[in-house]
Formats: structure tokens, sequence, C-alpha cells
């Protein structure tokens, strides 16, 4: 039978199972893993991550960070240069397409007999590998953790999550932490005008939201004339691109709203502007009871924690730049203490979290 008698839904299904496309895609998964590596030396591991790895497709490749990772510099420097790019697919993408092609061409398409047993079982294997990286894309919590030597923590910050956070001052300073929060999922959208209020019955007020912008900072308004100003300041929307026009890490950018405090015994408002690179929380003060707002990205705890007992960096020969960096650290449960060794791609894991060095300053 001529490939030109096969339906149209037999030829899509061949595609899909072919061994021309699983070559192509993992040779481009293979060049994706090259560049992103390369760019981790510059811009770090998170930010490669999401260009190359968590991405449907890539903005962009840094040209200048691949050639100077490669040590080309010392015989030609070519500045910092970038190639825009936006249709090619990035790994999220690839990784899609490769489920795809092992589940048609490894599991449907497969003759079935005991002699082809053993690759049904490494398809599935690989499968589930892909399933699990989905799942732990869409759902696992991802944080930064800052240690100095000899600092030990046992929480860490959320990249992406974020949300406001309401603590009453206590007087007594070893008193329990009673915090509530907002998740950004319930006022994120409310842009353009838009407010939605939130009530607490251990709170003596509603906390009302408005004016949310995904990237911004407080602006003095100097001549006075704005009506959106908080106590002479306005909230100024940022752009979420970058020089070279590729879109900014999500913890690069600072979100900001807007804030109004309305006493539930009387007609008092207290309005001010939230801003998660602010050096302090805004305070409103009801009666002789005092209340931080603060817009902040989540908090995670631990259920171990971590000590940092000395960091180790090795760099290129003759340059300034990173090659290596490593620790020493700690690994504490209650009065069990473990030492352990963090360098790059080694990561400490326990307890269905993985702690790695992403930065060394």
């Amino acid at each position: 039978m001529s490939d030109s008698s096969k339906s149209l839904p037999a030829k899509v299904f061949a595609f899909l199972s072919s061994f021309g496309l699983a070559t192509s895609v993992l040779v481009m998964l293979l060049v994706l893993t090259f560049l992103g590596t390369l760019e981790q030396a510059e811009h770090g591991l998170v930010a490669s991550q999401a260009r190359y790895f968590e991405s449907a497709f890539i903005d962009r490749i840094d040209i200048g960070a691949c050639w100077r990772a490669l040590a080309f510099n010392a015989y030609w420097d070519i500045g910092n240069v970038s190639l825009p790019l936006y249709i090619v697919p990035g790994g999220y993408t690839l990784m899609a397409i490769l489920f795809v092609n092992l589940l048609c061409g490894g599991i449907m398409r497969i003759r079935k007999s005991p002699k082809t047993i053993g690759v049904i079982i490494s398809h599935f294997a690989i499968l589930f590998m892909i399933a699990a990286g989905a799942v732990t894309h869409h759902f696992a919590k991802e944080g930064n953790m800052n240690l100095r030597e000899g600092q030990t923590a046992d929480e860490f910050l959320s990249f992406h999550d974020r949300v406001i956070e309401i603590e009453k001052v206590q007087a007594d300073p070893k008193a329990k932490r009673s915090v509530l929060v907002i998740d950004e999922a319930k006022y994120r959208d409310l842009t353009d005008g838009k407010g939605r209020t939130f009530t607490s019955e251990s709170l003596p007020f509603d906390l009302m939201i408005t004016g949310w912008r995904k990237n911004a900072q407080p602006k003095r308004d100097a001549e006075g004339s704005r009506a959106d100003a908080v106590d002479g300041y306005f909230i100024q929307e940022l752009p979420q691109l970058d020089e070279a026009g590729a879109a900014m890490a999500d913890e690069q950018l600072g979100s900001a709203c807007v804030a109004i405090a309305k006493v539930k015994k009387g007609d008092e408002k207290q309005t001010g502007i939230l801003w998660e690179f602010a050096a302090a929380p805004w305070t409103v003060t009801v009666g002789a009871d005092k209340y931080l707002i603060s817009l902040v990205h989540r908090t995670y705890k631990l259920p171990f924690a971590v000590r940092l007992d000395q960091t180790e960096e090795e760099k290129h020969p003759g340059t300034e730049r990173a090659r290596r960096f490593s620790s020493k650290v700690t690994k504490i449960n209650g009065d069990h203490e473990e030492k352990r060794y963090i360098t790059m791609n080694e990561p400490v894991r326990s307890e269905g979290y993985a702690v790695f060095q992403s930065t060394f300053s």
C-alpha cells in the first residue's frame, strides 16, 4: 500500500511515531542543554532553566555569554551579543513532543512480543520520568534561601508565589507570630481601576486591594496633580522586558498595588502603597494596635534546617569568571546533625526537597 492511499489520521500518527521526529527532538534537546549550561555561568541556574528548559519557546540566545563561557573571548571579545528567537521550541515543548512520540512509537506502534518486552518497559520508564518532570514543573515549590557562612535557616522564599501578609505587632517579643496571608491569585486581576475587599474576623479593618501591577515602582508625584497618588507617590508601571528585549525572570519583577484599610467601627480609612521591594511594611494603626502589611514572596518552611559551614569558588584560569561553586553544609533535623556537600548538579536531597547552590556572592 502506498503512502498516498493512507488517510490523514494515519499519516499524522506515522509522523508522530517516526524515528525522524524522535531524532530531531533529541538533537534539539542536546543543543538546548549545551546553550543553557553555557549561559548558566553568567545568568545563573534559575534564569537559564526558565529560558531554555521551562519555556514553550526560546525568546533569545545570549551569544556573548556563551562565547565567554567557552573562553573564546581570550582570542576575540565580541561583547554583549544576543540573537532574538521567537519560533524555536523550548524544553517544555520538546519534552511534550517527545512524550507523544514515545507513546505512539514506543508503546502503541511497536510489535508486542516477548522479544520487545524490554524495549516497551524502557519506553514506559522514560514516559514516567517525563510525566514526573511535568508534575514537578507545575506543582513543585521552588525558591531561594540566602545564607552566609555560619548561618542557619529552615525557610525559603518562593521564586514566583507572591502574597500579601498582615501581621499584628505583638507587645511581647516572645509571643507567637500570627500572620494572615492573601494569595496573589486573589488580587492579580485587580487592574484598570478594579478592586476587591478582603475581610477577617480577627482584624478590626477590611482591606481593599486595587491598582495591581506585575512590575512597577512607586514614584513621587512631583506636580501633585495625579488623582491616584498616595501620600505624594503613585505606582509607575515598568516593562517586563530587559534592554535586549528578552522577558525578565519573574523573580526580577517588582509587583505593587494600592491598599485601603477601612476600619470596621467608624468611617476611618488608611491608604498605602504595597511594593515587594519596599524597605519596610506598611503600618496600619487602629486604636492602640498596629498591623504590618507587606507584599512579599511566599515563605515555605522546610522539615529540616540547613547551616552553611563553608563556601568555595573556583574561577576560570586567568579570569574572574566563576567556574565552579561548592558548599559544605550541615543538615539539622532535631538533635541530629549530618554533614553534606553541595556542588553544581549535586544537590542535597532529603524528605522530598532538593537543596542546591545556584549563586555565590
